[in-house]
């Protein structure tokens, strides 16, 4: 079949995941694998990392929990949006574990944890973010108010996010990093989590006991530097539909954005938006033809896009079959791409669509 492909490296992955955990001084490194596992598929990826020794897991919803539950029966499951209503017993028999995020979220668990030993939870902290968790005084007066509710939650793990961690500089790094501290010191016998990809890279006073990586298991940069220490996972190919050379000068595209010569050749490639390539990159992209760079030339559309292979010899083109749009080359790495669309390389990989067929390599 005439269809893109998308081929993760699992290995790759697994490797990005022992260079975090050995960069981190706390007991546990884990992974996130929320929204498919970044586009990457949540159950190869989840499973490649549990084989590696990973035992540790964070979703964004019960359904990704259910989902991962169903292929990894021995492994920590946790919930960044917490329990909703009507799922208490869900989680409790399938052993998944939520991170409540409100006082609310405590009330309706605490039974659920008395009646099932098993049920332990995580508590969300808000040190800044400003989005789900408890607050610091509203932490502190649940605590004078109710010393009990922690045990009976069985809250087995506190923490919080960083909002700034790639900014190595940012002045949030070490005012979440002290609230954080003040907040947990009322608490002082329960693990903690604090970091994710980025803070693994601030250094030890953020890593606690358990660090929570996800975007820089799948080659995105943890840190806004030069030097990217992650590999690139994701290689996106997509088929060439034809090579033309026209015939007169004339504009390339809806719109008439871009204009090419007489005796230029252009590459129509079968994706487009409908597949997750953004249309920012429209004249902007670039792709390889084995190692040489191409230009993306004219709007990207639903379906199609145009690259200027102009300067590629005519056995090259004769031998082509399809173009890469992203892999490990300079110019289509994740954060390449993404700097180009003015976007971050999360946006890239989650926006790759079903229609872009998955492989994967060991």
């Amino acid at each position: 079949m005439l269809t893109p492909t998308l081929t993760v490296d699992l290995a790759a992955i697994v490797a990005n995941w022992q260079s975090l955990r050995a960069r981190f001084s706390g007991d546990e490194c884990a992974a996130v694998v929320k929204a498919d596992a970044y586009g990457m598929g949540m159950v190869p990826v989840a499973t490649a990392l549990a084989n590696a020794g990973c035992h540790t897991f964070f979703v964004a919803t019960a359904e990704e929990a259910l989902a991962l539950r169903a292929v990894l029966a021995d492994v920590r499951i946790l919930v960044l949006h917490g329990v909703q209503e009507g799922e208490e017993f869900a989680f409790a028999a399938h052993c998944i574990i939520p991170i409540l995020n409100s006082r609310e979220q405590l009330e309706r668990w605490r039974p659920i944890a008395r009646e099932h030993p098993h049920a332990v939870s995580a508590l969300h902290l808000d040190t800044g973010m400003g989005r789900l968790g408890l607050q610091a005084d509203e932490f502190a007066q649940l605590l004078t108010r109710d010393p009990q509710v922690l045990h009976e939650c069985r809250v087995g793990l506190l923490m919080s996010h960083l909002a700034c961690a790639p900014d190595t500089d940012h002045p949030m790094n070490g005012a979440q990093l002290q609230q954080f501290r003040n907040m947990t010191e009322l608490a002082p016998n329960i693990p903690r989590s604090l970091c994710n990809s980025g803070g693994i890279f601030l250094g030890a006073p953020y890593h606690f006991n358990l660090a929570r990586p996800g975007c820089s298991l799948f080659g995105i940069a943890p840190q806004a530097s030069p030097e990217n220490p992650m590999q690139q996972v994701a290689t996106w190919r997509a088929p060439l539909l034809q090579i033309r050379t026209l015939e007169a000068a004339q504009t390339i595209g809806y719109g008439a954005t871009a204009n090419a010569p007489k005796g230029a050749r252009i590459a129509t490639v079968a994706t487009g938006y409908a597949d997750g390539y953004l249309r920012h990159l429209s004249n902007k992209g670039v792709g390889y033809i084995g190692d040489t760079k191409v230009p993306l030339i004219g709007r990207v559309t639903m379906d199609m896009l145009c690259f200027d292979v102009s300067g590629l010899p005519q056995t090259m083109l004769d031998n082509a079959e399809y173009i890469t749009l992203l892999g490990d080359h300079d110019g289509i790495r994740v954060d390449d791409v993404a700097n180009a669309a003015d976007t971050i390389g999360y946006e890239i990989l989650t926006r790759i669509g079903a229609r872009v067929k998955r492989e994967y390599r060991d």
